[in-house]
């Protein structure tokens, strides 16, 4: 056991003073002195093996500058515009009804059909009415034979009595007669225009042209009792109206707009764009004809319709809408694509190479509600003669060098379309 303890008890002796270290290994004992330089021995030799490992080599040569498509703002002629959401509208919408009481017989158009004016609709039974007017032609014809009668006697008593043949009461009687006579048939005559008017109700024609519904009431039914029974209708479907309403603060900026260019743009005769809820853009084109004449207080909207025409009849009355309005006549403006665009605290930029390559950020503002298929316009901070960074900002830095390549724009556009519509989707 005192062995063991020897072997692995360090043992610290002081003589004269002098500080030793001495380590007591199976019963020997090592100065302090002699371990240290070993120690500094081996250290000199890992020194040594290190600088041997360490060879000078050649300065690694600088990447190129980053390679960047850029191009020049498109300067297009554009005009402001304005958004809403409305309507369609037929033009003329029809309410087709029994204006007689009858039993409807015969129905003549295919439902969902376009049929012209004029056209045969159905028909009723006639019967009763061909009856009563048959019936007041009678009373004329009997009226008429009476009357021709009542002349004649008239004729001759006004021969004898110019011949002081008869009294005068005799020819004031035939007279009274004839005029009786010549009233009666007048009479008649009017009570067979009602029974004719009621005879021709029995048939019902199309009033206008345009698209028939569907029949409310089958064949064998009873239509006309006590009100005139709704069978169908027919709206107008070219063109079509688009009804919408407007702010008054859109309005009134509208207004202003008119009094600038009164020689050359007006409310009343501006154009529209019109797109169903399914289609993108505005590809239906039409102008406003009428703007209500007062401002709904409630709302603050002021109602506008427009009209549009439907040749294919795609645009079905009902369908929702959305509308835009151009704000004045089309102005000279600068666009660039919408992925050149980036934003930061102080608002947006682009990215623009310098004659010497350099890249520069430049702060922009856009012109709001000017987006154009892909394009946002510039209003300021650009020129037509920038170089602007549209693709490859992600390698571009302000103050550092680029390879710019000169892009047609529209080809960006192209590229970037469906990732740009898918954000905005998810937006």
């Amino acid at each position: 056991m005192s062995r063991i303890a020897r072997t692995i008890s360090p043992i610290i002796r002081r003589t004269d003073g002098v500080r030793r270290d001495a380590l007591t290994t199976a019963g020997r004992v090592w100065p302090g002195g002699l371990r240290s330089a070993g120690l500094l021995a081996g250290a000199l030799v890992i020194f040594a093996g290190c600088q041997r490992g360490e060879r000078p080599g050649p300065a690694a040569a600088a990447p190129p500058p980053p390679k960047v498509l850029v191009s020049h703002p498109v300067e297009r002629p554009l005009a402001e515009t304005r958004e809403y959401t409305g309507h369609l509208e037929a033009v003329e919408t029809v309410s087709i009804r029994a204006r007689v009481r009858g039993v409807l017989q015969k129905i003549h158009f295919e439902e969902g059909a376009e049929v012209e004016q004029g056209a045969l609709l159905y028909e009723l039974d006639p019967n009763e009415y061909q009856a009563a007017a048959d019936e007041k032609a009678a009373d004329i014809a009997r009226l008429e034979h009476e009357l021709r009668l009542a002349e004649s006697e008239a004729k001759r008593s006004s021969e004898l009595y110019e011949q002081k043949a008869t009294s005068r009461e005799t020819w004031e009687s035939k007279q009274n007669k004839l005029a009786v006579a010549t009233a009666e048939r007048e009479k008649a005559r009017a009570a067979l225009r009602p029974a004719e008017l009621n005879l021709s109700y029995t048939k019902i024609y199309a009033p206008i042209s345009g698209r028939v519904g569907r029949t409310l009431v089958t064949v064998g039914n009873l239509v006309g009792y006590n009100e005139p029974t709704l069978l169908t209708t027919i709206v107008k479907m070219d063109p079509v109206y688009v009804d919408f309403e407007i702010p008054e603060r859109d309005l009134l900026r509208f207004e202003q707009t008119d009094q600038a260019q009164s020689s050359s743009w007006s409310l009343m005769q501006a154009p529209l764009g019109i797109g169903l809820e399914t289609e993108t853009g505005f590809p239906h084109a039409g102008i406003i004809n009428f703007r209500d004449n007062r401002v709904e207080s409630a709302t603050g909207t002021v109602f506008v319709r427009g009209t549009l025409p439907n040749p294919d009849r795609k645009l079905v009355p009902g369908l929702f809408a959305r509308i835009q309005v151009p704000v004045g006549r089309p102005q000279s403006r600068l666009l660039v694509p919408e992925t050149s665009l980036a934003a930061d605290q102080r608002g947006r930029y682009v990215l623009v190479v310098d004659t010497d390559d350099t890249v520069k950020q430049r702060p922009v503002q856009i012109e709001m509600n000017l987006e154009h298929r892909g394009f946002l316009t510039i209003r300021e901070g650009l020129t037509v003669n920038d170089r602007v960074i549209v693709s490859g900002l992600q390698r571009a830095r302000p103050g550092s060098k680029v390879t710019p390549e000169f892009v047609q724009p529209e080809e960006v556009v192209q590229v970037a379309a469906p990732t740009v519509a898918a954000r905005r989707k998810v937006q």
